[in-house]
């Protein structure tokens, strides 16, 4: 059996070897292993663009029933385009004759006087014909009236052939 003051050394021994340890690994660690960390800051870009976009949408320009009296119709051409973007509306389509553009009756052929109904078309101030400006703005971001196109059916046409006249017209906005 082991006496108490042995026990004692022994114990006393244990903790002189845990201390000296400690210390030792203090001392050999250095003050530069324990230094506090330091930040460095740099910078990065974020970068985005919006392109310039828009499109074009035009209510059916519909006309009362010919009965030989000068009618008209409108159609309200609405654009959407990005936010600050400058846009011009205008007509594709060149006219028949002059600043008339031919109605033809379905199925029915343009060079045969009875198949066709004449029409103009204006912007409340000019005659509109292809490649005239019809209208011009800046997009808000959103679908928007640009503004209305008239038509104008001349009266006193007389001769023509009952049934549906169409004319598909193709608008273009530039920007």
């Amino acid at each position: 059996m082991i006496s108490s003051k042995k026990k004692s050394k022994m114990l006393l021994m244990k903790s002189t070897t845990k201390l000296t340890c400690l210390v030792g690994l203090l001392i050999f660690c250095k003050s530069d292993f324990v230094k506090a960390q330091t930040t460095t800051s740099g910078t990065f870009l974020v970068s985005f663009g919006v392109s310039d976009s828009c499109s074009i949408s035009a209510d059916t320009m519909a006309f009362a029933p010919y009965s030989g009296s000068q009618i008209t119709a409108t159609s309200a051409v609405s654009v959407d385009c990005t936010s600050g973007t400058d846009y011009a509306v205008s007509f594709n389509d060149a006219p028949n004759s002059g600043s008339i553009y031919y109605l033809v009756k379905t199925g029915g052929s343009a060079a045969v006087d009875s198949n066709r109904l004449e029409v103009t078309f204006t912007n409340g101030s000019s005659v509109l014909t292809q490649g005239t400006a019809a209208f011009r703005g800046r997009g808000i971001g959103s679908r928007a009236v640009a503004g209305t196109i008239t038509g104008t059916m001349a009266a006193l046409q007389t001769g023509k052939l009952a049934g549906s006249y169409i004319k598909i017209m193709t608008l273009n906005v530039v920007y």
